[in-house]
């Protein structure tokens, strides 16, 4: 038994899963992103400055001193706190990527995996839109890396909403209940407070439009319409600049727009982001700028960056029928657990061997076999090819 949320992860699809973080670390290495590792137990107060009750909710532990620890919920906080702490003499803009599991209170109603594999890149130093451009291109180059066919990075903005959230005039309690409900999609909530706190009615009418405003690039002109403020018409222009910058860089046909996108994490700040695929119900990727967060660990620079969830990019390539390059399996050699030396000499001709006892039974061919001082490669038409380790070899097409 293992705990509800935790899972086993046997060969085949290990071997899997490791094949997408290999291709993804591949695409993040040729945009110049650093691979970092982070300690799995942070201290508890580095997730609690984030002020976000899912971050914050994990699962905690006291050291032998008494200071409270936490096994770490995302990737995001902990890389802002290294860079912090290790990087700051260094030149900015900062790249890191990072291939990591996080473990989190298991919550299926929310979609929530208990422990989950993220592989992900941080843009750290930079504000621009620019650098949010690049993030939602090597997301998308990522993505088509897997060689997944059809998908979808669909881009929204923190900025827009709560600016928006803002011109309704919600006394302070009222409003983070109603930006809580608003996130959970709890349309009655939202409504019973927004009537008892008597609202602008405007910008009430205008936040229930908003919410079902997605699509291509019109979208952008009808949230331009929608603006209630300069605040709200810069995020506007600044998601058109991105959609610029990521059609120029190649990937413009893989873009939607939804004003209505929210994040379960409450550090964005401006651009928000999430990959679909067909088939798959739950985000393949989220992120964002998190402008603020490094801040709140003691280095007030500009944040953007976004994490896959290899899980469900695997998922995505099995839906889409793609088939991922793994190594190949391991020859079965009767007899070579009793004769290492010769399993050795295969393996040193390039053959992924499996050593079987002598008197194995019911082994399925491709297998070696030993006869006298040749080797026998019996297959699976029947053919047997005899020879060295180096004719087998050849057989099978290494070394």
């Amino acid at each position: 038994m293992i705990p509800e949320g935790m899972r086993d992860v046997l060969p085949p699809e290990t071997q899997r899963l490791r094949a997408v973080e290999d291709l993804l670390r591949i695409r993040f290495a040729a945009y110049g992103y650093g691979e970092v590792r982070t300690p799995w137990l942070e201290f508890a107060e580095t997730f609690q400055v984030t002020d976000d009750d899912t971050l914050s909710a994990g699962y905690g532990l006291h050291d032998e001193r008494g200071h409270e620890l936490m096994v770490r919920t995302d990737m995001t906080v902990p890389v802002a706190r290294m860079a912090a702490d290790r990087c700051d003499d260094e030149p900015l803009p900062l790249r890191f990527c990072y291939v990591a599991a996080c473990i989190r209170p298991w919550a299926p109603q929310r979609g929530q995996d208990g422990e989950f594999r993220q592989a992900g890149a941080e843009l750290l130093g930079l504000g621009s839109a620019e650098a949010d451009a690049e993030c939602v291109a090597l997301l998308c180059d990522a993505l088509e890396g897997l060689g997944l066919p059809v998908f979808t990075v669909t881009l929204g903005s923190a900025a827009y909403q709560r600016a928006l959230i803002d011109s309704l005039g919600l006394p302070g309690d009222d409003r983070g209940t109603f930006t809580e409900a608003l996130g959970d999609r709890d349309y009655p909530l939202l409504e019973s407070i927004a009537g008892n706190a008597e609202v602008d009615e405007g910008a009430l009418k205008a936040l229930w439009r908003v919410l079902e405003l997605s699509g291509g690039e019109e979208t952008l002109g009808q949230a331009r319409k929608l603006a209630r403020s300069e605040v709200m018409e810069r995020a506007v222009a600044r998601l058109g600049l991105v959609r610029d910058l990521v059609e120029e860089a190649g990937h413009g046909r893989r873009l939607a727009f939804d004003f209505g996108l929210m994040q379960d994490l409450s550090y964005y700040s401006g651009l928000i982001m999430e990959a679909y695929a067909p088939g798959v119900g739950l985000p393949l990727a989220t992120g964002g700028r998190y402008d603020g967060l490094p801040a709140r660990l003691d280095w007030d620079i500009p944040g953007v960056g976004f994490a896959v969830a290899v899980d469900r990019a695997a998922d995505a390539l099995d839906e889409a029928g793609v088939e991922l390059a793994t190594p190949p399996a391991p020859i079965p050699f009767v007899g070579g657990l009793e004769a290492p030396a010769r399993a050795a000499e295969l393996r040193r001709a390039g053959l992924a061997i499996l050593a079987l006892p002598a008197d194995a039974e019911r082994v399925a061919p491709p297998l070696l076999l030993r006869h006298g001082g040749a080797y026998a490669l019996r297959l699976a038409d029947g053919r047997e090819v005899s020879g060295d380790a180096r004719d087998i070899a050849a057989a099978l097409g290494a070394g």
